[in-house]
């Protein structure tokens, strides 16, 4: 039993420590670095092509040497300030600021895109204002700071869907999703990463691409998705990385692979995996990919019984990232059982404690503000003493840690009680977000059909009455004017031709005005309007089964407007030869059926149209439920309505 409460724990530990798939907004593109780095050792250059270089070897390091990185945005920085070029230099803090976050160094990466936002505003530049916002997003992110994060990037996102740039917003779309689903809101995630992924697509960005496959696997391994979809999602990444050239996140994708196997204990091929992925960042020199690729292999030996190697590897961890909240979860919870089933219960106190400590520390939002102010927002000069303020804090800490490790080792015992407690009460608190959510997204939906249902019902009238009436006058006296006067036989024909447009026009104008509210609709019902719809097309039969009470008037338009969308859609796009529509009137529910003979349609990767959403979104407002069978033979599409008691006694007092 406690080795499954373990085996749970570690899996959940492992799963809120995603790969933080980060995509960055680069303000222009440059050349290979090999041949600038040539350029700029000729020396023949004014200083305004210099500093476009410096930019372009900042950046073109920034996934591959950090040390270089800076310190090309160093010099670059250095000519901007002597230049008097302020937008470089604000570009160059920004590039710092981004190299100093890939090397884990985020007091550094703070400090300066803290220098770049005054530098920007008072220059006024909106576009590297928003750059440096998705930069914030992504420092914010790593830090546990969620909110901050998603309000920088939704920041920098509004400028890019204003400016109509489709592959900036979806790199944004994609960090956007990733702290989602840190957050371990799947639903919102997919959300994003389903836009991200269909812009990249459509931009043939494929980095873009890679990342939201990166976070797929991630998200299909947590939900217990077949094991060859999260793995087929992260050898794509994998692929695109490499053809790509970009090494950081080649390796996230290679550690995603990894943890694909680990999670589904087939160590055997998860362990060379890890072990590879592991050599590969100690190359790149990155301490948050050696710190990620450690975990892994730490996880490994935990579940081989390797108990004194999966300690040894997670003490390493530490050694290279100490600042990432969600990876030091997963280090202390493997450290604590690794020394529990060692018989060391020493370690194993000293560890569990703090494992607390971190829990506790990120737990409320005071604390993450307080945090945020003094290691996020500080300003250059008051550095040191902020610092300060920091150690202060952490020994304060350690001595409540020691404090408290008496009373939380005797404790221990209710610890698996209160995780469950704690789990369960989140559980609650999201599901009744997500329904509180559900009913402001109903009464919207229902606001907006009686909006569109009273709209049509006065442009109806005012076609069939107003513009109706205007027509009928005048073909009434079309023909008095003609008895009037003696026309040739040109002219006569041309008199007919155009009495008969004008019937035609006003036939048109019923049907439109008919069209958007049947009059047989508002008289006679469901079954009158719809047989008369049907009737009209040769290749509609229509069958109605149960009693003919009427139906509350909403409901019947919700109703009627559905099959006539389903019957458009099945002759506009199935080729359909034969539509049959069914509708079955029962007293405590209505459910309707339109099937045709069509080609059909994969509903598993076909994306649905506008009007199958709008269906959708009518029939959800009503609480109903809509299915869709398809297959080469064709589709039948079945809706469901419960009614409800006020609408039975609607039905009653109608009657």
């Amino acid at each position: 039993m406690n080795r499954m409460l373990n085996r749970a724990i570690d899996r959940r530990a492992w799963i809120l420590v995603p790969f933080f798939c980060f995509t960055f907004l680069p303000l222009a593109a440059g050349q290979p670095a090999d041949s600038l780095e040539r350029e700029i050792k000729k020396g023949k250059l004014t200083d305004a092509e210099k500093i476009t270089i410096y930019d372009d070897l900042s950046w073109a390091n920034m996934d591959s040497d950090m040390r270089k990185s800076v310190d090309f945005s160093a010099q670059g920085l250095a000519l901007a300030k002597r230049t008097g070029d302020d937008r470089m230099v604000a570009v160059f803090h920004r590039n710092m600021g981004v190299a100093y976050y890939m090397g884990s160094v985020y007091d550094s990466a703070a400090i300066h895109l803290d220098k770049a936002i005054p530098i920007i505003q008072r220059i006024g530049d909106d576009r590297l204002e928003a750059v440096v916002h998705s930069a914030y997003g992504n420092l914010y992110k790593v830090q546990g700071l969620y909110n901050e994060a998603l309000d920088n990037y939704l920041k920098a996102a509004a400028y890019f869907e204003q400016q109509d740039s489709p592959r900036e917003l979806g790199k944004l779309y994609s960090n956007i999703g990733g702290v989602y689903q840190v957050m371990i809101n799947y639903d919102h995630a997919m959300r994003y990463f389903e836009k991200a992924q269909k812009l990249a697509e459509q931009t043939g960005d494929q980095e873009g691409l890679a990342s939201v496959y990166t976070s797929l696997s991630d998200i299909h391994l947590y939900k217990g998705t077949d094991k060859l979809q999260s793995l087929h999602y992260a050898q794509e990444a994998v692929r695109l990385y490499q053809e790509t050239g970009n090494k950081f996140s080649e390796n996230m994708a290679l550690q995603t692979v990894a943890k694909v196997h680990y999670y589904h204990d087939d160590f055997s091929a998860a362990m060379p995996i890890a072990e590879a992925a592991l050599r590969q960042a100690e190359d790149l020199g990155f301490p948050s990919l050696i710190a990620h690729a450690l975990i892994i292999v730490s996880n490994i030996h935990y579940h081989q019984e390797q108990y004194a190697q999966s300690a040894t590897t997670a003490r390493q961890v530490l050694e290279h990232d100490s600042t990432n909240i969600n990876v030091l979860r997963n280090v202390y919870a493997n450290l604590t059982r690794a020394h529990a089933y060692l018989g060391q219960p020493d370690f194993t106190a000293n560890y569990l404690d703090r494992y607390r400590e971190v829990m506790d520390r990120y737990a409320t939002e005071t604390y993450q503000q307080a945090l945020s102010a003094m290691e996020v927002k500080y300003e250059t000069e008051k550095k040191e003493l902020k610092i300060e303020t920091l150690e202060k804090q952490r020994r304060l800490y350690t001595w409540l840690g020691v404090a408290g490790s008496i009373i939380f080792v005797l404790a221990l015992a209710f610890a698996a009680l209160r995780y469950r407690l704690a789990v369960s009460r989140q559980k609650l608190a999201e599901q009744e977000t997500m329904r509180l959510q559900q009913e402001k997204q109903l009464i919207a939906v229902q606001a907006a059909l009686d909006g569109e249902a009273a709209e049509r019902s006065r442009l109806a009238r005012d076609l069939h009455d107003g513009l109706g009436s205007m027509l009928s006058v005048v073909k009434f006296t079309l023909p008095q004017m003609k008895s009037g006067g003696v026309l040739e036989a040109v002219e006569v024909s041309r008199f007919q031709k155009a009495l008969g447009m004008l019937d035609d026009s006003i036939r048109e104008l019923r049907r439109i005005a008919h069209h958007m509210m049947p009059e047989s609709l508002v008289r006679y019902g469901l079954k009158a309007s719809l047989s008369d719809f049907c009737e009209a097309i040769p290749t509609v039969d229509f069958h109605y089964f149960g009693n003919e009470a009427r139906l509350p008037e909403k409901l019947e338009i919700l109703v009627y407007r559905c099959i006539h969308e389903l019957v458009n859609n099945a002759l506009k796009h199935a080729r359909a030869t034969r539509i049959n529509v069914q509708l079955v009137q029962e007293p405590n529910r209505i459910s309707f059926t339109v099937q045709d003979d069509g080609v059909g349609f994969d509903p598993g990767t076909v994306t649905e149209g506008t009007g199958l959403q709008n269906i959708r979104q009518r029939v959800t407002a009503f609480q109903g439920t809509m299915n869709i069978y398809s297959s080469k033979q064709g589709t039948e599409i079945h809706v469901e309505l419960e009614l409800t008691t006020n609408e039975q006694d609607d039905k009653s007092s109608d009657s």
